[in-house]
């Protein structure tokens, strides 16, 4: 996908081109001519932006354009409303008067855009001395390779299982219900939620078992190859021959589709399509499952909500929370303490160990991974201290780190839902985030433009949080009685990734009284603490696009959020 803070800006310059073409036309072809620069550099950053975390040279080179992309906004903006100020609404005299002003800025602007025009050249040169001339040839991403590294395999099914007692309960009784035709069974949740975790559990357990006399497991993920996927199945139907290998690599798509139909056709078949991100994956696989009145099942497991019930709409996703916590800790004394878990925690480890438990925010994959290397040290306070001291590092580190993992829902989302996810992060941690108050700062932003001025609830950026909570990046924290979403909050580790990316690209900064440093870089800075009378900015303000504050309730029983956009502002 293409970086999220080029998309948005090259879409800011398009809406500025129209709201200030009066004020602007005299240097019209040179912002035409740095919006098409932009463009045909995006185009580009589609490869590079997949690239960044695995090579620094590309992760400097895009960081080069995006600086760029930032100044370009800053400079039509500043000097459009400069010269809109010398002309709108001033009478004849006083437009005479300031004709030359109006001049001199047209005139800075456009040698302004010509020297940033020149600078963006110099960076599409540098391209090859840099080394990343062919980005997209022949190289595997990072996170297909971590994709790889995650396939899923149904046999290696986890003992060390807490909390899914009931849904896996619900799902096999589902499985097992008295229906001839083919059902889809789907299973929704976060990345690290448990997903496969519990679709292994319902694959093995002995009455699903019993009841299909044909299984097939196969892991789908969003670099989804449909020949390879048909192959997949029907390796494990048939068996292995070094004919039956030869044959299926030389079979088209069509092939594939009718061989797989025909081995499952006559069959109760049971096939488990783990980790689905894209509604094509299921639209190109479904031709290949007969529906016979056979009893036969489908088990789909996904990250987005909409996948599943584009699926089937007539069956309702499975949707997995984050465990309790309850359930936490009992996951947690398991992974850390390992067969010492059934004698509890050592009472010298409990308050550092329910600490780690309650910062893993009740995701599975985080316990299990915090809990994996609590084991492998010894069980002294000082060691567990350390790991809480570092959690994120702990938590990031590693090719197949929790935040990696969490990483590649990000990684998937359009450019304009890459950019809504980061705005989340400036809000403080466990915040529940008004949508109303929400999409006021992103329209203000320019982020979403207004489709109805009327009725606000009714704007793109209305449809774009749904489209994170049903990716689940957002959670829903509150329901209008229509079942829209009212209000919404972040997974705390969801956070930290918007964070950490955000910071990144030089989007926005968090600052509180742990950090008295603040980026000359920063577009946007959020204060979550007081008092406000403190000199945040030192000597000089940096160029900031919006700052806002968080005020405690402690202070104000209340949030304020400025978000001042130039010469506009919102208060709440």
């Amino acid at each position: 996908m293409a970086d999220p803070v080029i998309s948005l800006v090259i879409e800011r310059t398009s809406d500025l081109l129209v709201q200030k073409i009066v004020f602007l036309k005299g240097v019209r072809r040179q912002v035409d001519s740095l919006k098409n620069d932009l463009v045909r550099m995006r185009c580009f950053l589609k490869d590079a932006d997949q690239r960044q975390d695995e090579d620094e040279r590309i992760r400097n080179w895009v960081s080069e354009i995006r600086a760029a992309a930032y100044d370009a906004e800053d400079i039509i903006e500043i000097f459009a409303n400069k010269v809109e100020f010398f002309t709108k609404n001033k009478g004849l005299v006083t437009k005479l008067t300031h004709y030359p002003l109006k001049i001199v800025n047209l005139y800075k602007i456009g040698k302004e855009i010509e020297s940033l025009r020149m600078r963006l050249k110099e960076i599409a040169d540098s391209r090859e001395e840099y080394g990343i001339k062919n980005l997209g040839e022949g190289t595997r991403t990072h996170g297909e390779e971590l994709q790889r590294i995650r396939r899923s395999f149904p046999l290696s099914e986890d003992k060390d299982v807490v909390g899914f007692g009931e849904m896996t309960k619900s799902l096999v009784a589902e499985l097992l219900k008295e229906d001839k035709n083919r059902r889809l069974v789907s299973i929704v949740g976060m990345g690290g939620a448990g997903k496969t975790t519990l679709a292994k559990k319902v694959y093995n357990h002995a009455d699903v078992r019993a009841r299909f006399n044909c299984r097939a497991w196969v892991c789908v993920s969003s670099s989804y190859d449909h020949k390879e996927t048909l192959r997949a199945i029907i390796k494990q139907l048939n068996p292995i021959t070094n004919e039956l290998l030869d044959m299926l690599e030389k079979m088209q798509e069509q092939d594939l589709e009718e061989r797989l139909y025909q081995d499952l056709q006559d069959k109760c078949y049971l096939v488990v399509l783990d980790d689905v991100w894209k509604e094509a994956a299921w639209d190109c696989l479904a031709r290949a499952f007969p529906d016979v009145n056979t009893s036969s099942r489908v088990v789909l497991t996904s990250r987005n909500r909409d996948v599943a019930q584009h699926a089937d709409a007539l069956s309702k996703p499975h949707e997995l929370k984050t465990l309790g916590q309850k359930d936490s800790w009992q996951l947690f004394l398991k992974k850390a303490l390992g067969h010492g878990a059934n004698a509890g925690c050592p009472p010298d480890l409990e308050e550092v160990g329910r600490e780690i438990t309650r910062r893993c925010g009740g995701l599975p994959l985080a316990i299990t991974v915090v809990g994996g290397l609590l084991l492998a040290k010894k069980k002294l306070k000082s060691e567990w201290e350390t790991v809480l001291n570092n959690f994120n590092t702990h938590l990031s580190g590693g090719q197949s780190g929790v935040s990696a993992i969490l990483e590649l829902s990000y990684a998937d989302l359009p450019a304009n839902l890459k950019f809504c996810f980061l705005y989340l992060g400036l809000f403080p941690e466990d915040s529940v985030i008004s949508v109303r108050k929400l999409i006021h700062m992103w329209v203000a932003e320019g982020i979403m433009q207004k489709r109805d001025a009327v009725n606000l609830e009714e704007t793109a950026a209305y449809d774009d949080v749904e489209r994170l909570c049903s990716r689940n990046m957002v959670q829903a924290a509150e329901m209008t009685v229509d079942e829209r979403i009212k209000s919404c909050r972040v997974h705390d580790l969801l956070r930290e990734l918007a964070i950490r990316k955000a910071e990144d690209e030089n989007f926005f900064q968090i600052h509180d009284t742990r950090d008295n440093e603040i980026s000359a870089k920063s577009r946007y800075l959020a204060v979550h603490v007081l008092p406000l009378e403190k000199n945040y900015f030192g000597s000089s303000t940096p160029p900031l696009r919006s700052l806002l504050f968080s005020i405690s309730a402690a202070v104000t029983g209340k949030t304020l959020v400025l978000a001042p956009k130039v010469s506009e502002s919102l208060g709440y």
